[in-house]
């Protein structure tokens, strides 16, 4: 059997990259159809797992761990693939704009975010002009009118409005008066769908939040047929005395399921030396694990037409998970990805998680995991879901260190566009 590339074995992580510098997650931007047109490159320097910022106070000091966080991040990751033919948006203070410190980066492929901050624009324009020559799409991060709004917006490209304790008329009324402008609009903090439809009706242009890991849930008597099979499936696959023939069956139910599963693990990926031409061929060579595993993963990519951040969204946290996990044994690896996947069965499916796993054979553990984060798997599902989220300063302390949760978010990260590719790509 060949297993250089077989996913089941290949869970440690790499150790040539050192990214335990930094503590970093991205957050996707979307426009109105929820297509992704950038991500917010969340980063922060840090020693251990709680972080270590630079106070207001010591300007100086915040410039200078500020550049250094910037320049490590850039160094450590490769920003191509991060940005993924997207905007990649790097936070900055204008204290740090104005230091005059140079970026190391430049094209329109790169965006910065700028902070609110005491310093006067006179002192903050030049540094944008200049950003602007270069080719860097600019973004006023918490736009809010004042003296100097104009004179901001006379060099932004977008404009990001905070949608948290304002108003539905507050927001209409600014969206109205920067369409005055040659600016984008963006919405933060968008938490539901229902925040997602009406900022969309109020004209934003972009959107941003963790909404569509929260979509809208309606409670309904009867699970669609759609998803009903997509569940039976599912639940065949999560059973433990799952057979190489049944696992067939279940698999050439779906002629075009099929098809993706034989063109995935015929992918460089899996670095195979000889072609697998049939399914029972594929779990001879890549054993019932990954086969079951990558089963559900182009199930769910396939249903409904969910947009593609979500797929990759569950990907990186199931990922991340598994990878949490590498020196533990092969079965709980194997959970580990599956409450991560399963984390967000529910945005994937439309329905409530609590509707939705009693039709799983799942274990107690795994269920308490997905609805409270109880037990183990449940700290580690917490843990990985405030990392996504930037809420580093409440990862529970102790778990995990902070350049392992940085290097199992990156490695995390490519897997899943590796496999997101796979899962979409074109007949060639």
């Amino acid at each position: 059997m060949n297993e250089s590339r077989n996913p089941d074995r290949d869970t440690e992580v790499a150790p040539d990259r050192q990214t335990g510098r930094a503590l970093f997650a991205r957050q996707p931007i979307y426009d109105h159809t929820l297509r992704t047109i950038g991500y917010e490159l969340l980063f922060r320097e840090t020693g251990d797992h709680r972080g270590m910022t630079a106070t207001a106070s010591d300007p100086q000091a915040a410039r200078v761990a500020t550049a250094r966080v910037m320049i490590n991040t850039v160094l450590d990751l490769d920003l191509t693939r991060l940005a993924e033919d997207k905007i990649l948006f790097f936070n900055l203070s204008r204290d740090f704009l104005v230091a005059g410190i140079e970026l190391p980066f430049q094209g329109s492929r790169i965006g910065v975010d700028v902070l609110p901050g005491p310093q006067p624009i006179a002192e903050v324009l030049p540094a944008l002009e200049a950003l602007a020559l270069d080719g860097i799409v600019i973004a006023i991060d918490d736009f809010a009118w004042d003296e100097d709004a104009e004179k901001l917006l006379e060099v932004a490209n977008i404009a990001k409005v905070g949608i948290t304790d304002r108003s539905e008329n507050e927001l209409r009324e600014l969206v109205r008066d920067l369409k005055a402008f040659n600016v984008k609009t963006a919405a933060k903090f968008i938490e539901h769908s229902e925040q997602f439809e009406l900022c969309k009706d109020i004209g934003f242009d972009y959107f941003q939040g963790f909404f569509l890991s929260k979509p809208k849930l309606v409670k309904a008597t009867h699970i669609p047929a759609s998803r009903a099979n997509l569940l039976r499936l599912i639940a065949k696959l999560e059973d433990p005395s799952v057979s190489p023939d049944q696992l067939e069956d279940i698999i050439r139910f779906d002629m075009a399921l099929h098809y993706r599963l034989l063109r995935t693990v015929n992918s460089a990926y899996y670095g195979l030396s000889i072609k697998i031409r049939s399914i029972s061929h594929a779990v001879v060579y890549l054993g019932i694990p990954t086969v079951k595993r990558w089963t559900q993963l182009q199930m769910l990519a396939s249903s409904d037409e969910q947009p593609g951040e979500i797929i990759k969204q569950t990907l990186i946290r199931a990922r991340m998970c598994e990878l949490l996990t590498a020196n533990l044994s092969r079965e709980t690896r194997h959970i580990a990805f599956t409450v991560g996947m399963f984390s967000m069965l529910d945005a994937i499916l439309g329905l409530p998680l609590d509707e939705l796993l009693p039709k799983l054979p799942l274990e107690n553990d795994v269920v308490n995991a997905l609805l409270q984060y109880e037990g183990p798997y449940g700290r580690l599902l917490e843990t990985v879901v405030r990392y996504e989220h930037g809420q580093w300063d409440e990862v529970a302390e102790g778990l995990y260190s902070a350049e392992n949760l940085s290097q199992a978010y990156m490695d995390a990260l490519f897997w899943a566009n590796d496999q997101y590719a796979a899962l979409t790509e074109e007949d060639s």
